[in-house]
């Protein structure tokens, strides 16, 4: 009997420590090096494969994001379109990517369908501020130039990346973004600001305090 009562006041501590960390997490953000140089250089696609520059987003407060359609967190593309309308000096650059448990296997083709009909679903479609960009690689070998500058400048918000066997990418770094939905906010000249833990969100309302900041700068 003493057993079964330790082990159940050991599965109450470990439930309580579980939803400590997540809380935790859902107001992990670091602050990003003071820097200079920006992200205006960098080239990205589109989804129907045309190279944009970043040098088109100048003068904007933007909100970067590592999307996937089959993710825990997919439901937060529910709240891109009002938060981009509420702070209308912002939009957002979505960049899909499959190196999390393969969580975003469609082509680029595929990507806004899936959204629209499959999840968030519900003929979801982003708003004229929410670009949802081409598939790319932010971590490993192959990871876009723009994702090692973001890195290199930006704390990693937790020492935990994730379980090996759901990361699609080599080699593994403590710098590495940790899961699908890991955010950066670029300011109006293009620096990296802030960067976010995936679970930091709040219905976009974490994120919203710091966006509102970078777009009342000069």
């Amino acid at each position: 009997m003493n057993r079964v009562v330790v082990l159940a006041c050991c599965a109450v501590l470990f439930t309580f420590a579980a939803a400590d960390s997540q809380k935790d997490d859902e107001k992990r953000f670091k602050k990003c090096n003071d820097i200079t140089e920006d992200i205006y250089k960098y080239e990205v696609e589109t989804l129907t494969g045309e190279k944009i520059s970043l040098g088109k987003f100048r003068g904007k407060t933007l909100l970067i994001v590592n999307v996937a359609t089959f993710c825990g967190y997919t439901e937060q593309y529910l709240d891109f379109n009002g938060l981009m309308t509420r702070n209308s000096g912002v939009q957002l650059l979505a960049f899909p990517c499959n190196q999390f448990l393969m969580q975003e296997p469609g082509n680029n083709s595929e990507i806004l369908n899936g959204l629209k009909y499959v999840r968030p679903g519900n003929n979801w479609t982003p708003n004229d501020s929410v670009h949802i960009l081409g598939k790319l690689e932010v971590n490993g070998a192959a990871e876009h130039p723009l994702y090692t500058f973001l890195k290199n400048n930006c704390p990693g918000t937790t020492e935990t990346i994730g379980k090996r066997a759901s990361l699609f990418y080599d080699p593994v770094k403590t710098t590495d973004v940790t899961w699908n939905f890991e955010k950066f906010a670029i300011d109006k000249r293009g620096r990296p600001r802030f960067r976010f833990h995936p679970a930091a969100w709040q219905k976009g309302k974490m994120v919203e305090q710091f966006l509102q900041t970078l777009v009342a700068e000069e």
